[in-house]
């Protein structure tokens, strides 16, 4: 394999998992809000507990994802290694 073929696989790993990340967080965040919203008007039969901390995880993982996704996505400044 050469170099140009190394680094073109490496730029579309990097865009795959941009996008992975941007989907999934968009995913974990509706997903969690959801589950927060229907157990606030009680359509679900969990516990309060439960339905509010797995929701709040799944809303905090997802925006996690969306930054992480959004930060590689867009142009600016890049961590370099000195």
């Amino acid at each position: 394999m050469s170099y140009g073929e190394n680094q073109e696989r490496r730029r579309s790993q990097s865009y795959f998992r941009t996008s992975m990340d941007i989907g999934m967080g968009i995913f974990y965040a509706v997903i969690g809000s959801l589950i927060i919203y229907a157990r606030s008007f009680g359509t679900m039969t969990i516990q309060p507990v439960i339905a509010y901390v797995l929701g709040g995880m799944m809303v905090i993982g997802g925006l996690f994802r969306l930054y992480r996704g959004l930060r590689a996505a867009l142009p600016g400044k890049k961590d370099v290694d000195n």
